[in-house]
């Protein structure tokens, strides 16, 4: 929960086999004010996620380019604990983004870290309290909406229908207003599976023909249209971008 000082308190869990980059990050997170745990064994960070999960609101964790155990803690991470995470890597390849991101980190930072790479962390708290609210706040307007329209289809069920029929036929101009109307109000959340498929599509694809019909195409998910998958596909090309510059 978000306190009047925040981010101040901000209680960081922090992984790093290198000791010199563990304290390092240390004290540049002690200068925000953060709160820091530090680990540096791959066990213990796994034991205090697993049963300490409370303790912390993100966690910063080191993988090297051939850290088959740390992939696993990470998707374990991922399947059984609500918390942000992200990478800290010296691999400043594209492939390593993705290959991260598909199992559900909220950012890649490359080796060597400054502070003020870590200053905004916190964001990436917000950003997951906001859509748990949100997709709350839709299931409630979704649930309610749902009884309404039972409860007024009970109390006159033909009302629906002499509004939406003339003479037995559907108005153009409703239908264009249904249709137009759940397209403006169609909201997507990008979770973890969700950001999968995505990813898989692009790879599947290449480069060149990752454009957004044909990533539709390929992630096959009903509900989702060509629009939000050019919005994520231009928000994960700024990610890539931001990588890049930082190299």
């Amino acid at each position: 929960m978000l306190t009047g000082k925040f981010p101040e308190g901000l209680r960081v869990l922090v992984y790093d086999e290198d000791f010199q980059n563990l304290i390092s990050l240390e004290k540049h997170l002690q200068y925000f004010q953060y709160k820091v745990t530090i680990c540096n064994e791959g066990a213990d960070a796994m034991h205090m996620l697993r049963n300490h999960m409370n303790t912390f609101d993100i966690a910063i964790i080191e993988a090297q380019n051939s850290a088959v155990d740390i992939f696993r803690l990470i998707s374990e991470i991922a399947s059984e604990i609500d918390l942000p995470v992200i990478i800290t890597s010296k691999d400043d390849s594209v492939q390593s983004v993705i290959n991260w991101m598909k199992i559900g980190v909220c950012d890649y930072l490359i080796k060597p870290i400054r502070p003020e790479d870590l200053r905004f962390i916190f964001k990436h708290v917000v950003k997951k309290m906001q859509v748990g609210k949100r997709v709350e706040s839709e299931e409630k307007a979704t649930a309610e909406k749902s009884s309404s329209v039972g409860d007024s289809t009970i109390r006159n069920p033909n009302k629906r229908k002499r509004s939406m029929f003339i003479d037995g036929q559907v108005g153009e101009k409703d239908q264009d207003h249904v249709r137009d109307s759940t397209t403006k109000k169609r909201r997507v959340v990008w979770d973890n599976e969700l950001k999968q498929k995505f990813l898989d599509a692009m790879e599947d694809l290449g480069p060149g023909k990752a454009v957004p019909k044909k990533i539709l195409e390929r992630m096959n998910v009903v509900g989702m249209t060509r629009e939000n998958v050019a919005s994520h596909l231009q928000v994960t090309f700024l990610l890539l971008l931001t990588m890049a510059s930082l190299n």
